[in-house]
């Protein structure tokens, strides 16, 4: 009866500590929301996607200063134009090489993600 006591003690343990190491490795990458001023490098409507200079941004963005970044334009993303007196609906075909814009969304692993697209940034220097 100690022998199957201890194994069952022992079985425990293991699972114990192998389930949590081995589902460690299949966490979803960390969801981190960016904010970046740039210009667009260019537009790609078949892929839906918008490759964007990096001016400025947030934390996240800081390490893309001065490169560029490929953004993914999903149905959910919105994208405007600056106007007075509020901003107009545009669609990804709108956009233009040498626009400046601001993009808000969420960088997954290696993807970024637009919730917003917003041309019209205010920026200094030239594309």
């Amino acid at each position: 009866m100690k022998r199957w006591v201890i194994l069952l003690l022992v079985v425990v343990l293991v699972a114990g500590i192998a389930v949590p190491a081995l589902a460690a490795g299949n966490r979803p990458p960390k969801r981190m929301p960016f904010n970046l001023v740039g210009w667009v490098m260019a537009v790609d409507t078949g892929t839906a996607t918008v490759t964007v200079e990096v001016v400025r941004g947030n934390r996240v963005v800081k390490p893309f200063i001065g490169k560029t970044v490929t953004v993914q334009v999903t149905a959910a993303t919105r994208l405007l134009r600056r106007a007075e007196p509020e901003a107009v609906p545009i669609t990804l075909a709108d956009l233009q090489v040498g626009d400046a814009v601001s993009v808000h969304g969420v960088l997954s692993g290696d993807v970024w993600t637009a919730s917003r697209i917003t041309v019209g940034a205010k920026l200094s220097g030239q594309p």
